[in-house]
Parts: C-alpha cells; structure tokens; sequence
C-alpha cells in the first residue's frame, strides 16, 4: 500500500534552496547535476547527469556536522530574506 508525500520547495536565488516536508526541513546547495542538500541530521551530497533522472546520492556526514552547516545555512537564508525585504 502507499503513502502521500508532502515537499515544497522555496528558491532563495540561484543555488540555494529550502526544502520542506512532512519529515523536517533542509537546505539545498548547487546546481542541476551537484548538489549538497543538509539536514538537522545528516549531509547528503548527489551528483546525476540533468535531464535524464540519473543521480548518485551519498551520505557525507551525520549528526555534529549537519547540525552546524544547517545553523549557518538557516542564518544566511534569513540575512538573505531580509536583504532582499530591504531592497
């Protein structure tokens, strides 16, 4: 049996991307075919070929590391919300 999935994506400029779904949110940063996307939890980086739904994902680091880089990503997401608020 299946299940629904929840995801909604929010562009904030060209590299930079805040993911969110029903299990958390995460950051994603890079371009079509590499891309580091961070977690509360976890660092995944994915490398694929655009266009044709061919990628690797791997998983670059867990728990201290992704908690950081998730902070400093939060912090710069909201500096850039409220540049681009000011402008």
């Amino acid at each position: 049996m299946g299940s629904f999935r929840f995801r909604r994506v929010v562009a904030l400029g060209r590299f930079l991307k805040i993911n969110v779904s029903k299990t958390g949110v995460s950051a994603s940063v890079g371009r079509p075919g590499a891309t580091l996307n961070v977690r509360k939890d976890r660092v995944d980086g994915t490398v694929g070929v655009p266009g044709t739904g061919l990628s690797y994902r791997e998983r670059l680091a867990n728990r201290g590391c992704a908690a950081l880089l998730m902070g400093g990503l939060g912090l710069l997401a909201g500096a850039g919300a409220w540049w681009f608020a000011a402008a």
